[in-house]
């Protein structure tokens, strides 16, 4: 189960990066950019991943799998809602560079828990098996979410997402245990 909340994050933290991908034509139109410009929120999301790579390595081996996974879901959770809220550009971008704070602390994270719950023989398969199924994130943003961009629009669609993280978050600080023996 531990582990299990632990994808079920992953899976919503690639949900987050993805999302603003398949909203590529309502945000040109929200934030009256162009296409040019709307290519550089994913480029910033990437590098913020890439450089929390090292911040986040240090933090994990500092607080633990549960505590970093439960503050990527809440970083990530709180970026989403301020994009199903902005109007404003610099906001929406400042939002997009807390997403990719937020994903670099999550899958770090999961896998993290992999060598402490299972055995050595099982650790690789199953984290393959993290890395695969985290990619279900990719299918939520370009199938349900895009229904519901194009459907109920722009906020309810960012929101659903955020309250997504928030579940991500409850979950992992009720369900999470760094370790087998870990009380808390």
């Amino acid at each position: 189960m531990v582990w299990g909340i632990g994808v079920f994050a992953y899976v919503i933290g690639v949900l987050h990066r993805t999302a603003f991908g398949v909203a590529g034509l309502s945000a040109a139109d929200r934030f009256s950019i162009s296409p040019s410009l709307l290519s550089s929120f994913v480029v910033l999301q990437v590098v913020v991943y890439a450089a929390m790579q090292i911040p986040a390595g240090v933090l994990l081996d500092r607080i633990g799998s549960r505590k970093m996974i439960a503050a990527g879901a809440l970083i990530m959770a709180s970026a989403q809602i301020t994009l199903a809220l902005t109007e404003s550009l610099p906001v929406a971008v400042a939002a997009r560079a807390f997403v990719g704070i937020g994903d670099a602390l999550t899958f770090i994270s999961v896998l993290r828990l992999v060598p402490r719950w299972f055995s050595p023989r099982r650790v690789p398969i199953v984290s393959q098996l993290t890395g695969l199924l985290g990619q279900l994130g990719q299918v939520l943003s370009a199938v349900p979410f895009l229904i519901l961009l194009n459907g109920p629009g722009w906020t309810f669609a960012f929101g659903s997402a955020a309250a997504l993280g928030l579940l991500a978050l409850v979950l992992s600080l009720a369900l999470i245990r760094d370790r087998p023996d870990d009380s808390t």
